[in-house]
């Protein structure tokens, strides 16, 4: 057949492949168990259209996971709850996040944390300085 004959065809149908492709892993979800940090921060990235909180903002009781990004950690907001953060913030280090990282590599199963903590800004991103982190169910 002629058509499989003509290069736009085939740019169609790679460009088509590469959208379904990319369509795929953005409906898997943020990082994975298999993501790497580069893939992480992507994901980080293609969220930027979110509003940056302001320097000092004061947020309590977040209800979400903590996990490793790299030599950093990430606080994850459960998707069941209707607060301000509805991303990921990388966390400051300090003794607050030093006393959750230590009660993480203590337990097997993942839990949800309840987090009080002070919003800090950086070239346009947010980041969370952790005051107060209790372990719920």
């Amino acid at each position: 057949m002629r058509v499989f004959r003509s290069p736009a065809f085939w740019v169609v149908l790679l460009s088509t492949c590469i959208a379904v492709v990319a369509n795929v892993h953005d409906r898997s979800g943020f990082g994975g168990s298999n993501s790497t940090l580069a893939d992480d921060q992507a994901s980080l990235a293609k969220m930027g259209e979110i509003t940056v909180l302001r320097e000092s903002t004061g947020v309590s009781e977040l209800r979400g996971r903590f996990r490793k990004l790299g030599e950093r950690y990430l606080f994850e907001e459960d998707v069941n709850t209707n607060t301000v953060a509805k991303r990921p913030f990388k966390c400051l280090e300090n003794i607050c996040l030093q006393r959750v990282v230590a009660a993480m590599q203590n337990e097997d199963r993942k839990h949800l944390w309840l987090v009080t903590a002070r919003v800090t800004e950086f070239n346009g991103e947010n980041f969370l300085l952790l005051e107060k982190a209790v372990r719920t169910r």
